[in-house]
C-alpha cells in the first residue's frame, strides 16, 4: 500500500465497549479517519476518546423523508469519496459489522472494484449474546437465521427440528422501508405463519441483548400464538426452539456402511454425572 493510496477498514464494536477487541481499538487509535454508527452513548464515547477525527454517521438517520436505503446509499458515497481521495478509513459499526449492515457492504463492492484494499474485522453481535445467554449450543439442534420480514414473505420452509433465529423482529412486515416500527399486521403475520409449522402452545423467545455492560438481556418466553400482540423493538431477535428430533436417514447411512447402532454413541454427551 502507498501512502497516499486510500483504504477500507470496516470494525465491529460488539454492543457495547466490553465487546471491543484489542485488534479493533488498535485499528481505530491508527485511522487516518474514523466513521461510526452506534447507538449507545457509552460506545460513541469511548471510540471518539481513541480517535478524534471520528466522524458519527448517524446524522443521516436525523434527515427528514429520507428512505432507509437512500440513507445507506449516503453513508456509502461518503465512505468512498473519503477513501478515494487518499484516506485510509476505519468505519466502526455496532455488533458485526457485516450483519444487516447494508452501506459498508456498498462501499465494500465499489471499493474492491476499483483495486483499493477492503478487509472486514469480525465483531460481537446479537447471535453470539442470544447463545450466550441463553445458555445454548447451536450446533446441538442446528440452526436456521433469517431476516423476519424476508422469512414472512417469502418460500421458506423451515426445518422444525433444528432451532430458529429471525433478525429484525421489530421490523417485521415493514416493507417501505420507510419505518423504524413493524407493519400493522406484521406480527400477527407472522405468528399465522409459524403456527403452520409449529403447535400454537410452543414456546418461543423475544430477546434483546444488552447494550450496556452490567445490564441484563431481554429474555421474554411466550407461545406463538402470544406472540401476534408481543411487545417489539427494533433490537428484538425472535429465537424459536427445534419443535421435533431429527430422524437419520437410512440411505445417507449406507452410504458410510453404517447403521443407527454405530452412532448410538453421539447421545452420551448429552448427560453428565460427576
Amino acid at each position: 500500500m502507498t501512502a497516499n493510496q486510500g483504504s477500507l477498514t470496516i470494525a465491529g464494536c460488539g454492543l457495547h465497549p466490553g465487546h471491543m477487541t484489542l485488534e479493533t481499538e488498535s485499528l481505530i487509535k491508527n485511522a487516518e479517519k474514523v466513521l461510526l454508527v452506534a447507538p449507545n452513548p457509552l460506545s460513541i464515547q469511548h471510540i471518539i476518546s481513541l480517535n478524534n477525527t471520528t466522524e458519527h454517521l448517524g446524522k443521516y438517520y436525523n434527515e427528514e423523508g429520507i428512505s432507509r436505503p437512500d440513507i445507506y446509499k449516503k453513508m456509502a458515497m461518503h465512505i468512498v469519496d473519503l477513501v478515494r481521495n487518499g484516506v485510509q478509513v476505519v468505519t466502526v459499526f455496532y455488533g458485526h459489522p457485516g450483519v444487516f449492515v447494508t452501506s459498508t457492504r456498498l462501499a465494500s463492492n465499489v471499493l474492491k472494484n476499483e483495486g483499493y484494499p477492503v478487509k472486514m474485522l469480525p465483531g460481537i453481535a446479537a447471535d453470539a449474546c442470544l447463545y450466550a445467554d441463553l445458555d445454548l449450543d447451536p450446533a446441538d439442534t442446528g440452526c436456521q437465521s433469517y431476516e423476519a420480514t424476508r422469512f414472512l414473505l417469502t418460500r421458506r420452509t423451515p426445518d422444525t427440528s433444528a432451532a430458529l433465529i429471525l433478525w429484525q423482529l421489530g421490523l417485521t412486515g415493514e416493507h417501505t422501508n420507510d419505518h423504524f416500527k413493524p407493519g400493522e399486521q406484521g406480527l400477527k403475520a407472522l405468528s399465522r405463519l409459524l403456527a403452520e409449522y409449529y403447535p400454537a402452545s410452543h414456546k418461543v423467545c423475544v430477546y434483546e441483548a444488552p447494550t450496556l455492560p452490567g445490564f441484563a438481556p431481554r429474555i421474554d418466553w411466550m407461545t406463538i400464538e402470544e406472540l401476534a400482540t408481543a411487545d417489539v423493538n427494533t433490537i428484538s431477535t425472535l429465537y424459536v426452539p427445534a419443535g421435533n428430533e431429527p430422524t437419520f436417514a437410512e440411505d445417507r447411512l449406507a452410504w458410510l456402511g453404517l447403521t443407527e447402532a454405530d452412532i448410538e454413541h453421539w447421545e452420551e454427551y448429552e448427560e453428565f454425572e460427576d
